[in-house]
């Protein structure tokens, strides 16, 4: 399912400083299922596959488009 898929200058910024793909971003929100939160807001979240952590793709459904908020690493501090 393509989607019609926007990205905000934010989001823009954590994918230039994480090297997140845009192809990547795109592919996470077409193959995994979403997690809605009650605010209103998507959420993917990949497995490692292939990267050092999982990514986190916050989204927002807006008319026909899907506005992707923000994206990077899950990283943990120890």
């Amino acid at each position: 399912m393509r989607h019609n898929i926007k990205f905000t200058r934010h989001s823009k910024q954590r994918m230039k400083l994480y090297s997140i793909p845009e192809e990547t971003i795109i592919n996470i929100i077409e193959t995994l299922e979403a997690h809605y939160t009650d605010d209103g807001k998507i959420i993917y979240i990949s497995s490692k596959n292939g990267n050092e952590y999982p990514l986190k793709v916050i989204c927002k459904k807006k008319n026909d488009q899907l506005i992707v908020i923000s994206c990077y690493p899950l990283k943990r501090r120890n």
